[in-house]
């Protein structure tokens, strides 16, 4: 990755792989969008060089896996996403959080992600009479996918942050905590489930930007929801999914509804998205997450 400075802002690109290479390293350039702000912030953060910085031993076990920073993506770039869609409509936009009741590991995966979703609504709207029960639902779902010691030593610091009204902080340590279950999923060797999580945080952040747009349609507000390229990833990536697990009726559903939502952000017109689109893709990133909670 190579950073520059120029009018006193940090870009960062990233070379494109060529054809010949395998699909999944291919599909990870797709998340660079939703990445570029959180990249900008490291830029910022680091002395730029003329060189790379060679990778380490954890970075090529990251690439290996596919599970790297442009297929887990960043709650940097969500918080940016909702701060330009402020004043956001809590009410209209927040829902019950997800009990630990469901059947399959990948199921519970998508759930924790939406979870981690709902942190960035809640402190978007600073929500402190919601922050303990965050918390507590976080930790249950992160035993369920065997990452509790990574959640555990957050949760006590996300809900006294929430508690103090320290808005700033506990978006940190949000970042934190997802970074350190990208980790546990990198140390277990589980790339898919590295992507089902993050698969959930995009269809539940999704819906809640997808929402506040509906709530106060106008063309600017609406092209913050034009990301082709999360769309068209996380449509391919399902077709990577064990065959045991893709032809599942959920899985099914979701390939369904993703496809919906890919084709109106593919095929916008040149003014936008219209007030009817923005519905459609509200409406059925709404129902891919009531899917995913429903067991059985």
């Amino acid at each position: 990755m190579i950073c520059n400075k120029g009018d006193g802002a940090a870009t960062c690109k990233r070379g494109r792989f060529p054809a010949r290479f395998p699909l999944q390293m291919r599909l990870s350039l797709g998340l660079t969008v939703w990445f570029a702000f959180y990249v900008a912030l490291l830029c910022t953060q680091q002395p730029l060089s003329g060189q790379e910085k060679p990778m380490s031993e954890r970075d090529y076990e990251r690439e290996e896996l596919g599970v790297n920073p442009y297929t887990a993506p960043s709650i940097a770039r969500i918080f940016q996403q909702l701060d330009e869609l402020k004043p956001l409509p809590f009410d209209q936009l927040s829902r019950t959080f997800p009990q630990p009741s469901y059947t399959s590991r990948e199921q519970m995966g998508m759930i924790f992600g939406g979870l981690v979703a709902d942190g960035f609504l809640l402190v978007e709207c600073e929500k402190k009479d919601l922050v303990d029960g965050l918390g507590r639902i976080l930790l249950q779902h992160a035993r369920s996918i065997g990452v509790a010691d990574r959640v555990m030593r957050h949760s006590a610091s996300l809900t006294e942050l929430g508690r103090r009204g320290e808005w700033s902080a506990m978006r940190m340590e949000l970042m934190a905590t997802q970074a350190d279950v990208e980790q546990a999923m990198v140390e277990l060797r589980d790339q898919k489930m590295a992507h089902l999580i993050s698969l959930g945080g995009w269809l539940r952040g999704l819906e809640i930007s997808a929402g506040a747009v509906e709530a106060d349609f106008s063309s600017e507000r609406a092209h913050v929801l034009l990301q082709p390229e999360l769309a068209n990833y996380f449509a391919e990536e399902l077709k990577t999914l064990p065959p045991s697990i893709a032809h599942l009726p959920l899985f099914e559903r979701i390939r369904a509804g993703i496809n919906v939502i890919k084709i109106i952000i593919n095929q916008t017109h040149p003014a936008g998205l219209s007030a009817a689109e923005v519905k459609k893709i509200h409406d059925e990133a709404r129902e891919l997450n009531l899917s995913i909670q429903r067991t059985g």
